[in-house]
């Protein structure tokens, strides 16, 4: 995740402690750093839910909600990409309400919300339910659902999931291998 800029994750770290204290230049630093990775991000659901949004949009609605955020006790770079996800998380989820609100089957085509999770359908109602199940999920292991914010939310690679949390790849694989076959289990049990 380098930045054209330059920036180097220690100085991400010294920027968002520097938003927190109420620095406004700091925050649009941050996000400038930010933006490709959250436009890339935002490109593939845009894309892959067939969606009329621009990623341009989604974007601007996760960069007003961080806004909101300036009294975050922001640790580093992980922490921030993780709660970036997670409000993109939560943006996908308003759209997938509104979709199952407007109740438009007619005309309704499944959309898979990724490669590794096809079972899970981000037009609707799948959505709503993989929501709960993260929140049941988070209850008892947060990071598992940090990991699947990361990596199918924010678009990271395992590579840089490992570079964002210190860890090695093969630890990451078997955690997220963990989460996807709960999600799968929970969701497939109508538990949700």
């Amino acid at each position: 995740m380098s930045n054209s800029e330059g920036t180097q994750p220690a100085d991400i770290t010294t920027l968002l402690r520097r938003w927190q204290a109420g620095d406004a230049q700091a925050y649009d630093q941050v996000i400038r750093w930010a933006y490709q990775k959250m436009l890339a991000s935002a490109a593939g659901f845009v894309a892959q839910e067939a969606m009329a949004t621009e990623p341009a949009a989604l974007v601007n609605e996760a960069y007003l909600r961080l806004r909101r955020l300036n009294s975050t006790d922001w640790r580093d770079r992980n922490h921030f990409f993780s709660v970036v996800a997670g409000e993109l998380r939560r943006i996908l989820i308003d759209q997938a309400r509104m979709r199952v609100a407007q109740k438009r089957e007619g005309s309704y085509r499944r959309v898979p919300m990724s490669d590794d999770l096809t079972w899970i359908d981000v037009r609707g109602q799948d959505m709503l339910d993989l929501d709960r199940a993260l929140m049941e999920l988070e209850r008892f292991d947060a990071d598992k659902v940090r990991l699947i914010e990361l990596r199918y939310l924010m678009g990271c690679t395992v590579p840089e999931i490992c570079e964002l949390r210190g860890a090695s790849d093969a630890t990451i694989e078997r955690h997220l291998r963990f989460a996807r076959t709960w999600l799968y289990d929970r969701l497939h049990s109508g538990a949700v």
